[in-house]
């Protein structure tokens, strides 16, 4: 039985919790939460010990391995310290706020003998296992274009329910690092990281709100000169699905969180769409990739072992944290 800690009990913890819970391999054995009473009522729902202090729950010796769910500001910190204490690591995006922090991580990772992932689930969405399946093969010729866009609906409720939020110190930036990051994670892990990029943020509808961008738009390119077009706003009204479209000499593809559409045909997908806790559009990744990360650490047989996101996760933050740096200078950014 693989024994697991969780660090952070809001929202996002529960999928990871009731995913756990499910299996017949691992098992929520502890939490924490600063907040005590967010943290109390956390452990009794699941039935699991509750720490106030991670350090506390680090040094607990049933527990295998951590969930990191916490404000994006404490990630580099907490994936430091519980590879420093012999766990393995599933840290919810983004691996770090700051681009040195996450080569700081990917150093660790590197000497440590304990395995370490950041939560991407949405390459393990059926639609995006079988595109990627399709792109190792070759099937569609040479690419000449990506774009990709996401319209999200954020406001003051959100803003205020979690007050880390919004913030340059806290939070790292806006909708580019906490909800577009995902399209730019799925870029990067299909085709390839971008060479160069360059792109502009702006606060509208939210700037009375918060520090950080509301919106972005930016166009990078990838070594051999296709552009990728990229638009991120969470200033919609609700939160469709989002898109990445690919223009290949053999294929127009649309990809989503739930379908594959190719040359304007629906692909169908290996298996149905499962359901889980949490909001229909972070899509239905968490669960495989979960059960992925709980296979590696046991040494099971699983073909989507590869499409964990290890010391390739730094990659999508390269690419938000170029369109910053690109938005300060007016200038072309080298993704390196």
């Amino acid at each position: 039985m693989l024994n697991f800690g969780i660090i952070g009990c809001g929202n996002i913890a529960s999928v990871h919790a009731e995913t756990l819970n499910q299996m017949p391999d691992a098992k929520l054995r502890a939490c924490c939460d600063i907040e005590t009473s967010v943290g109390e009522n956390f452990a009794a729902r699941y039935q699991c010990q509750f720490y106030q202090y991670y350090a506390d729950l680090l040094i607990d010796e049933r527990i295998d391995a951590v969930v990191i769910a916490t404000p994006h500001f404490l990630h580099h910190e907490m994936s430091l310290a519980a590879l420093a204490a012999n766990k393995h690591v599933l840290c919810e995006k983004p691996m770090a706020i700051k681009l040195e922090d996450a080569r700081e991580i990917n150093a660790a990772v590197q000497k440590s003998k304990q395995i370490y992932h950041v939560c991407y689930q949405n390459r393990f969405n059926l639609a995006f296992v079988k595109l990627k399946k399709m792109l190792n093969e070759n099937s569609f010729g040479s690419l000449h274009g990506v774009n990709c866009s996401l319209t999200w609906h954020r406001d003051n409720n959100y803003y205020s329910a979690n007050t880390w939020r919004g913030k340059w110190a806290t939070e790292g930036g806006g909708v580019l690092i906490n909800q577009a990051i995902h399209s730019l994670d799925a870029i990067c892990w299909l085709i390839g990281k971008p060479q160069r990029i360059k792109g502009t943020i702006l606060s509208s509808l939210l700037s009375e709100l918060i520090e950080v961008e509301d919106a972005a738009i930016a166009t990078a390119v990838l070594e051999n000169g296709p552009p990728i077009v990229i638009s991120a706003s969470n200033n919609y009204s609700t939160n469709p699905s989002p898109a990445i479209d690919f223009d290949f000499e053999g294929a127009a593809i649309r990809l989503t969180n739930e379908s594959l559409i190719i040359n304007e045909q629906e692909i169908v997908l290996d298996e149905p769409k499962a359901t889980i806790a949490g909001k229909s559009y972070w899509g239905q990744g968490h669960p495989r990739l979960i059960r992925t990360f709980v296979n590696e650490i046991t040494g099971q047989t699983d073909e989507l072992i590869p499409y964990l996101p290890r010391l390739d996760a730094i990659d999508s933050l390269a690419l938000v944290c170029g369109i910053y740096q690109s938005h300060q200078t007016n200038q072309w950014v080298e993704l390196v």
